[in-house]
């Protein structure tokens, strides 16, 4: 199991924050070598807020309190490498671009792979197990990430349906009279098309999953299940959501993956299956 990267995962939520705990959050950032010494009183007076912000900061992390957020600070600072993230430069050279690209890459997958909870990945696999019909849906970038999703389950035997139409979408959701499962995908969480689809869906009495980044954010308060992944610190050009796509399309490829893995024989036959009909197609 990959431990947590803590100062990267505080990194990655500051901006989506209250107030009060971002406070708290730049704190640890700027001096995470200070943190561990401190007590939640301290760290809330040297910060501008309060010892109950410090525990309100460690809750949504997902950490029992600050002892335990001070343990993983400590265990994370000796191998700590600030790679960070990096957007485009002006008159890069190519090696730099290469290097640039590899490390945003790198730091954004290493910091997913720690916040991805077995238990949550188990439910959403127990949903698509379920469901007689796939609906997956997002906007602009994670459009691609819904074609993705739906590509994969279709050549193991999955109805999957992706549709950028919003419209025909709620046709469809509302139509249904199978068992179905509605993915929506934001990285945000704050996509109005992808929220106003999933309260349909879940109106209409569909399953529901969001594939989104961590904290609390609207999509994930309406799934049924939610699969969590790292907020790219992208920066102000967000370079065609290079970073958010690489994790949203790690994220996919765990579930496929795992569902593949636990249905080995039947996928595996579904794909050499189709793999075939397509070559047959082609001579």
């Amino acid at each position: 199991m990959a431990e947590t990267n803590i100062i990267g995962l505080i990194k990655s939520i500051k901006e989506s924050l209250p107030k009060a705990e971002k406070k708290i959050a730049q704190a640890i950032i700027d001096a995470p070598e200070d943190t561990i010494y401190l007590s939640a009183k301290q760290l809330g007076e040297k910060a501008g807020a309060s010892a109950p912000t410090v525990v309100r900061f460690c809750r949504r992390l997902d950490i029992d309190g600050f002892t335990q957020l001070k343990l993983m600070i400590s265990s994370e600072l000796s191998k700590l490498t600030d790679s960070g993230y990096s957007d485009i430069s002006e008159d890069e050279n190519f090696y730099e671009i290469k290097e640039k690209l590899l490390g945003n890459a790198h730091q954004s997958l290493v910091d997913t792979t720690s916040l991805i909870k077995e238990e949550e990945v188990n439910a959403s696999i127990q949903q698509i197990e379920e469901a007689d019909v796939i609906y997956v849906y997002g906007v602009g970038s994670s459009h691609l990430v819904a074609e993705n999703f739906a590509q994969k389950w279709r050549r193991i035997g999955k109805i999957a349906i992706v549709e950028k139409d919003a419209h025909v979408m709620i046709t469809l959701i509302t139509g249904n009279q199978q068992k179905a499962l509605f993915v929506g995908i934001s990285n945000s969480g704050e996509t109005k098309e992808v929220i106003k689809l999933m309260q349909l869906a879940n109106k209409a009495g569909c399953q529901t999953m969001a594939i989104t980044q961590f904290g609390k954010n609207s999509l994930s308060e309406e799934a049924d299940v939610t699969i969590r992944h790292v907020r790219a610190n992208e920066q102000l050009y967000r370079s065609a959501a290079t970073a958010s796509l690489h994790v949203q399309f790690y994220v996919v490829d765990i579930l496929f993956h795992t569902y593949a893995s636990k249905h080995y024989e039947d996928a595996i036959d579904r794909i050499l299956l189709s793999r075939k009909a397509i070559k047959d197609y082609n001579d």
